[in-house]
């Protein structure tokens, strides 16, 4: 890949005052970072923290913006040289991403989130991305993720007696209570976009849908990585909407769409009163091993990429 050319602070500066009358002429970028053989540029930064920007323009207050910009650009750029080691990695160990892997990829997203392709394509435009940058996204997700595996969990095991442990601890109550999962959806740009989803949602569980399997692909809420199970409540521990939502459903029940002060969320209930104190191990072995998988993949991940990062040249400019 052809790598752009670095020129000095000054020069890059000298280039600003330059590009209002002189649109046409090539413009020389500048250096960022650099991470081992590679050039993190000014122009791959600004690119990466336009969203950041649009939002705290519109969050931020105006005295407090200066600072969240710089804090903005610091974690951004430690993104990007996160995104060139794991780029180098990858091709030091030859791990290479096919075409169909992308257009797999691409399906199963529009798939997962409901969308057309003419939604999908208005949803890049008001992301700012084309066709190609979504792809080339797309790829290095998918790169990083073999990195992952190949790197970290293959070497990852899960002790059945941690699995136990887990258990005795998140689903063993001393009281009766609700044992729930829950899809949600934030407002974001539009309520009611969220409220939609959510009634497709919950039109796909009451229909017989996994909770749990739509929960994972489609809720926005954390509880996604767990298929939704957010564990066993008293009746005084919920708040009101939740309360209200599921106090009269049997086990197996589905709430309808609730509103809450910035998401519509569906409960489901899976058991209640003395049973919801212990559901059955087998009933939910699979999903604790899952939850212990991933905390165990994220702490090995983080020694793993601090250790590549310690070995590696990186200078931020």
């Amino acid at each position: 890949m052809t790598r752009r050319i670095c020129s000095s602070l000054a020069a890059f500066a000298f280039i600003i005052l330059l590009a209002s009358w002189a649109e046409s002429a090539e413009v020389v970028d500048a250096c960022a970072a650099v991470v081992n053989q590679d050039v993190i540029t000014v122009s791959e930064v600004e690119e990466a923290i336009r969203p950041f920007v649009e939002r705290i323009k519109a969050e931020v207050p105006f005295s407090q913006r200066d600072e969240a910009m710089r804090q903005a650009r610091r974690n951004v750029i430690d993104k990007l040289i996160e995104k060139h080691l794991m780029l180098q990695q990858a091709e030091q160990m030859k791990i290479l991403v096919s075409a169909a892997e992308v257009e797999a990829a691409r399906k199963d997203a529009l798939e997962r989130g409901g969308a057309s392709e003419e939604e999908f394509k208005a949803e890049l435009k008001k992301m700012g991305l084309t066709e190609q940058q979504y792809r080339e996204k797309l790829k290095e997700q998918i790169l990083s993720s073999k990195l992952v595996g190949y790197a970290v969990r293959s070497k990852v095991v899960v002790p059945e007696e941690k699995i136990r442990q887990y258990y005795e601890n998140k689903y063993t109550a001393k009281a009766s209570g609700y044992h729930l999962l829950q899809i949600g959806f934030a407002f974001g740009s539009s309520k009611q976009a969220a409220r939609q989803k959510a009634e497709e949602v919950r039109q796909l569980v009451v229909s017989g849908q996994d909770f749990r399997e739509i929960a994972k692909q489609r809720s926005e809420l954390p509880s996604a990585a767990d298929g939704g199970d957010i564990g066993v409540f008293k009746s005084e521990e919920m708040a009101p909407y939740m309360r209200n939502a599921v106090i009269s459903l049997q086990p197996g029940g589905i709430s309808p769409v609730v509103e809450t002060q910035d998401s519509f969320m569906i409960f489901k209930l899976l058991a209640s009163g003395q049973d919801a104190a212990k559901a059955p191990y087998e009933s939910v072995r699979t999903d604790i091993h899952e939850i212990l998988l991933k905390e165990e993949m994220e702490t090995r991940y983080k020694a793993w990429l601090e250790e590549i990062r310690s070995g590696a040249y990186i200078r931020i400019l």
